[in-house]
């Protein structure tokens, strides 16, 4: 057991700070994500080291934890997704599970925050990678009565590979592009990354075809939101850091027009590699 304040020092609520010993019994250090207990209820945090006695979280990230006071007690895993269930029986119980599609082409496709967390996103990576025989990788969690993007959700600029063993696997291949599917809750798509902006603008007016003016879709711009980061999986998997195309989708794109935004995305991609 670790034991937790709640502190101002720690500004985010999905960051954890725990004391030095304690990384080290549980086989953690800096960057990496570790799943935290309170009373029997798991979140996701990802860890700093310090050399305080006791750990600390945030007021979010205790309220996250779903503890009701400023010292408690957590359970530290550094098991962050389950290792064995499969996703139906993840489904149920309210897990976090990762999962590796295995592509031959240059192109992989991602949803860190797939099932109920940011829903529908990662059956988009299934379709993509069946369309074009990209690799897919995905990270798919629920939780019991909804809650699931507060239980599992890690920005994509934090996910470290030696927390996730299937996206480990893939960190050094080098791919051409990357083709990470999100949801958020504007009414547009929008796409950034670092990928060129001709192929950005080729995807935008292909999509903008295929939803029909269903929902707006734009080239993102806002820095916050742009994907643009060299520490965003998106696009440090590719081999220069310049493949990522990053797609902020709204419910509707995910649900109703889920299959036409892939399918879009997936005939600009086939044309280049023709």
């Amino acid at each position: 057991m670790v034991r937790m304040t709640v502190s101002d020092a720690v500004v985010d609520g999905g960051m954890c700070r725990l004391p030095r010993d304690a990384a080290a019994a549980v086989g953690v250090t800096d960057g990496q994500q570790v799943r935290l207990r309170y009373d029997g209820d798991p979140a996701v945090f990802t860890v700093a080291v310090h050399d305080d006695e006791a750990g600390a979280v945030s007021a979010a990230g205790r309220d996250r934890l779903g503890a009701t006071t400023d010292r408690f007690r957590v359970d530290a895993d550094p098991n962050v997704v389950h290792p064995t269930l499969d996703r139906e029986t993840a489904a149920e119980t309210g897990e976090f599970v990762e999962r590796l599609i295995d592509g031959d082409s240059g192109i992989v496709a991602l949803a860190p925050h797939g099932g109920y967390i940011e829903h529908g996103t990662d059956r988009q990576v299934t379709r993509l990678s069946s369309r074009l025989g990209a690799t897919g990788w995905y990270c798919a969690g629920w939780w019991p009565g909804g809650g699931a993007y507060r239980r599992w959700h890690v920005t994509s600029t934090r996910i470290d590979p030696r927390s996730f063993p299937e996206l480990e696997g893939i960190e050094d291949v080098g791919f051409d592009t990357t083709v990470g599917f999100h949801g958020w809750r504007n009414d547009y798509l929008g796409i950034g990354g670092t990928a060129s902006l001709e192929l950005r603008t080729a995807i935008r007016d292909e999509l903008e075809a295929a939803v029909d003016g269903a929902f707006a879709v734009r080239l993102a711009t806002d820095p916050a939101r742009n994907g643009t980061a060299t520490d965003n999986v998106v696009n440090w998997l590719t081999d220069a850091g310049t493949g990522g195309v990053q797609l902020e989708q709204p419910l509707v794109a995910r649900t109703e027009y889920r299959d036409a935004v892939v399918d879009a995305v997936a005939d600009v991609l086939a044309r280049r590699i023709a």
